[in-house]
């Protein structure tokens, strides 16, 4: 689909869910993400061909951060074309890589300690892969000589997450950089949680982009939003993050005994009220970032001589 002038959002799905990647058409041409790792042969090359754009015309592809739906097609971007830089946030560099540190410190850190993850590396995670050149924020990349991309470091999600802003065109392409309540469906309604992982990164991360002059924004798997639908999602995206917040503590001064994480996950996914309850694990990730933080504010503390480890009021 067309977005603007020189400008095409590509769709595929993952799990139910939109997954967009986007192409930018110029002197040099841009993508933005790889999908998994069949996306470029089955969604990303044949729309390309409707375009007459021939993949050893894509100058860069960037990985916008370290998730299997978003990097996993760098493999198959680089078989067919082998000048086609392949990019992505510093931070993240290792994770996009390699699918097996993916699944290790992304994906399943938290098994030891509490015995949830997503278990192993499939083909959708691709292979090993090794990255061009990365990007810390404050880059620009030449599409034409009247027309370029910003690069926005965006951390929460991940630590090098990325952006990229189109200043002419007043439009932010932000990945998974602003979570709103969870991931929609591709048919409508909520599929997953939010993934954030990092709170106070994250709420950083808001205001930043919440300070851009937009008119349009692109994400990951969102519907496109305007500049003021954009500053509603913010909104909630910060009244998600105080409801995680409630609903711990509640959940933990309610209880006779300290919890485990999959309990703090329960308070959280039942104060939100509309997650899947076959997703709720997929909330690990923010639950456990928030108890985290909860603990440096020294208002719970985490038993950690137990497995699974068990949280309780400080």
């Amino acid at each position: 689909m067309q977005l603007y002038q020189h400008v095409y959002q590509i769709q595929s799905l993952f799990g139910g869910r939109n997954v967009f990647q986007y192409l930018f058409v110029a002197d040099n041409s841009v993508l933005i993400d790889t999908g998994i790792a069949g996306t470029p042969d089955n969604v990303i090359f044949p729309y390309m061909e409707k375009l007459k754009l021939e993949p050893e015309k894509l100058t860069l592809a960037i990985t916008t951060h370290a998730d299997l739906d978003h990097q996993a097609g760098n493999g198959a971007i680089k078989a067919r074309s082998t000048q086609t830089l392949l990019a992505c946030g510093d931070a993240d560099r290792e994770l996009v890589e390699s699918p097996r540190r993916l699944f290790d410190d992304r994906y399943n850190y938290l098994q030891s300690d509490h015995g949830v993850g997503f278990g192993e590396p499939d083909a959708d995670a691709g292979q090993p892969l090794h990255i061009d050149l990365t990007f810390s924020g404050g880059e620009r990349i030449r599409l034409k000589d009247d027309w370029a991309l910003e690069v926005l470091h965006v951390p929460g999600h991940s630590h090098g997450h990325l952006a990229v802003y189109d200043k002419n065109n007043k439009a932010a392409f932000i990945g998974d950089a602003v979570h709103g309540h969870g991931c929609p469906f591709a048919e409508g309604g909520i599929a997953i949680p939010v993934t954030y992982y990092y709170v106070d990164i994250y709420l950083n991360t808001l205001r930043y982009l919440e300070s851009l002059d937009v008119e349009r924004v692109y994400s990951g798997h969102w519907p496109a939003m305007t500049g003021e639908q954009f500053r509603d999602f913010i909104s909630e995206s910060r009244q998600t993050v105080e409801v995680f917040d409630r609903a711990i503590l509640s959940g933990l001064k309610a209880s006779a005994s300290a919890l485990t994480l999959k309990e703090c996950i329960d308070a959280v996914s039942n104060a939100i009220g509309d997650w899947p309850k076959d997703s709720w694990t997929v909330a690990m990730f923010s639950v456990n970032g928030h108890l985290e933080r909860l603990e440096q504010m020294q208002k719970v503390r985490a038993i950690r001589g137990t497995r699974p480890v068990r949280w309780a009021l400080a």
